[in-house]
């Protein structure tokens, strides 16, 4: 088990100096991240595949696929899954899961965490949830600000998730 996870991570290490190496690509396939902006490279790379962090991943590209971490993921965008102890982004679109989870913008996906707070929209499900505006949050106490009320306790719905999509189009204009 030792030699798979060395030799998974030295080949994590080799495609990550890579794809570090060669500024004018896009994105990179997969990324290692070993602490906040290190190495280098973890900070510009944007990742269609996969990034892990032994133990803390982060940067300000995005992930499209699989962000997985021992102890932090904190990659600006997510579209995909956000595995780790602590989970951070400024927008997701997919799952975060994690025992703390925060999204500072819109989270269009869920949320599943013993704290878990969002900007704005998403689903929530954890001990104590937090947000402007979610669509529904499933916890023993849920703050939504802008929701069907600013406390409950168990259950709570966004002002939005009784109405139809064209009804919100309509008087967002």
């Amino acid at each position: 088990m030792k030699k798979m996870l060395i030799a998974m991570f030295a080949l994590c290490l080799g495609i990550s100096a890579l794809a570090g190496a060669k500024a004018g690509d896009d994105y990179s396939v997969m990324d290692l991240g070993i602490w906040f902006g290190l190495p280098d490279s973890m900070q510009t790379t944007n990742v269609r595949g996969f990034r892990m962090g032994l133990p803390i991943s982060s940067g300000s590209g995005y992930v499209s696929g699989l962000e997985f971490a021992l102890f932090c993921a904190a990659t600006d965008d997510i579209e995909g899954l956000q595995l780790s102890t602590v989970t951070v982004a400024e927008k997701v679109a997919g799952c975060q899961i994690a025992a703390v989870t925060y999204c500072n913008q819109a989270l269009k996906g869920s949320q599943f965490g013993i704290v878990n707070v969002a900007g704005k929209r998403g689903w929530q499900f954890g001990l104590v949830n937090s947000s402007n505006n979610a669509k529904f949050q499933l916890g023993l106490i849920n703050m939504n600000e802008n929701g069907l009320w600013p406390f409950s306790f168990l259950v709570n719905f966004g002002k939005d998730s009784f109405k139809s999509s064209e009804t919100i189009v309509n008087e967002s204009t």
